[in-house]
């Protein structure tokens, strides 16, 4: 690359002082930071990030769950080059190679009869284009969501999501209905699973009897809800539930755009280990490689009337993100992802349940392959939420170079969400730092 084109704006050797002031007076507050003293990362390279001043960090979170290749991969990098030097944009209303190539990949990696694909720039996009695509279909406007759930950010998929993800005011969600969610860390119903005969699940047919027309057009849901605190429902939760959609004429969206391309172990897509065939498969974050991209996947009926004027996209689909996609689906192949995240997860979690055992901070530790939660409490009695424990948590984290994310309700949840180029002794040191960070922690309370 011949650094000389590059623009002296970005090039400037910049002391982190100047950005963060730079920020400050430019850029919105929406664009917030974890930290009480922001990190300033100028470069990463597997699950390694390294700041300003030299100082390297173990990510646990990826980004949000986003770089699931890790940082600065060669395969990422040399496509960016590649497919930049030829295509970097040109709209849908024309043919391009990339596109096409990635939607016939992710076919061949779908749950049967998912065989048509679109692209957007982003999860919230891809959920909002599914669920319009499935109120034409079915003619009717009512939707069901889970409670906790977070879905994105555009109009609809706010409403979509749990109240806590909302801010104040706003309308009413219109035909949105929303049901319970198997948390049986805190059951919605105070029962224990598995003598709860499901409720949670069961309870969906009265919300969809009560407050519809006794007919949906969609029910979406994570495998499990990432923002909402890692959350994982047992498995027969989604099988009487798709049940139920399918008895009162829905559409089934499995929201991959955590869950996705490997990210729980062994299957490509979460809801594979329920035994449910969703109708449609949103997905974002994890395979573009930290390019934007959302997309989904569909069924040729459902498919078949949704139009130019119902979905155009100006930037999705766009030849530079989707042949990094391509790339991204070639290194979970490659380096056998699936099965690494499967490993390295069980691996992780029995170590984070060690530490359960030895820290009454930690109240519940849950999750599949790598995309595990770790719930933090005051008193396991009461399960009152560690909600500013848990900042204390990531500011000594991150003084001893980890990095992990903060989910729930409560903000009481660490997320586990690493990218998969993860190594075992990169485990190893985050875990003896939760240990040392709980103990420190656990000493105030």
């Amino acid at each position: 690359m011949n650094d000389e084109l590059v623009p002296d704006d970005l090039k400037k050797a910049y002391r982190k002082k100047e950005i963060l002031e730079t920020e400050k007076k430019h850029v919105v507050p929406t664009v917030g930071h974890y930290y009480e003293e922001p990190v300033l990362f100028v470069e990463g390279e597997g699950a390694t990030l390294k700041d300003s001043n030299g100082n390297e960090y173990i990510d646990l979170f990826a980004g949000i769950c986003t770089t699931i290749a890790g940082y600065a991969h060669p395969k990422i990098v040399a496509t960016l080059k590649w497919q930049a030097e030829r295509l970097i944009y040109t709209s849908t209303l024309y043919s391009t190679i990339p596109y096409p190539v990635l939607a016939r990949k992710l076919v061949q990696i779908a749950p049967e009869g998912l065989s048509q694909a679109y692209f957007v720039n982003s999860g919230s996009e891809a959920n909002e284009a599914a669920l319009f695509m499935a109120r034409k279909y079915t003619n009717n406007p009512y939707i069901i969501a889970c409670s906790r759930a977070y879905h994105g950010r555009t109009t609809l998929t706010r409403e979509i999501s749990s109240a806590g993800w909302r801010s104040v005011p706003e309308p009413h969600p219109s035909g949105v209905r929303f049901t319970p969610y198997g948390y049986c860390y805190r059951c919605h119903f105070g029962k224990e699973y598995p003598d709860c005969d499901i409720e949670c699940a069961r309870y969906l047919k009265e919300v969809i009897r009560t407050q519809t027309n006794n007919a949906i057009a969609a029910f979406i849901a994570e495998p499990i809800q990432g923002v909402g605190g890692i959350i994982q429902p047992p498995k027969e939760y989604f099988q009487i539930v798709h049940e139920i959609v399918k008895e009162y004429g829905g559409i089934y969206i499995s929201d991959e755009v955590q869950t996705g391309f490997g990210r729980t172990g062994k299957r490509w897509w979460g809801i594979q280990h329920t035994g449910v065939e969703p109708d449609i498969i949103t997905m974002a974050k994890g395979f573009g490689g930290g390019m934007p991209i959302g997309g989904f996947l569909t069924r040729p009926e459902y498919a078949s009337d949704y139009l130019m004027i119902d979905g155009f996209a100006t930037f999705g689909g766009n030849p530079l993100s989707c042949a990094v996609g391509i790339a991204v689906l070639e290194i979970i192949e490659e380096q056998g992802y699936l099965e690494k995240a499967s490993k390295h997860g069980e691996y992780m979690k029995n170590k984070l349940k060690e530490l359960q055992e030895q820290h009454n901070l930690v109240g519940d530790v849950r999750g599949q392959g790598m995309m595990i939660g770790v719930e933090l409490v005051r008193d396991r009695e009461t399960k009152e939420p560690a909600s500013q424990e848990i900042l204390t948590v990531m500011e000594i984290t991150k003084k001893k170079g980890l990095l992990i994310g903060k989910g729930g309700l409560d903000g009481n949840v660490i997320r586990i969400q690493p990218p998969l180029e993860l190594t075992k002794n990169q485990i190893d040191s985050a875990i003896t730092i939760l240990d040392e960070t709980f103990s420190e922690v656990e000493e105030k309370l």
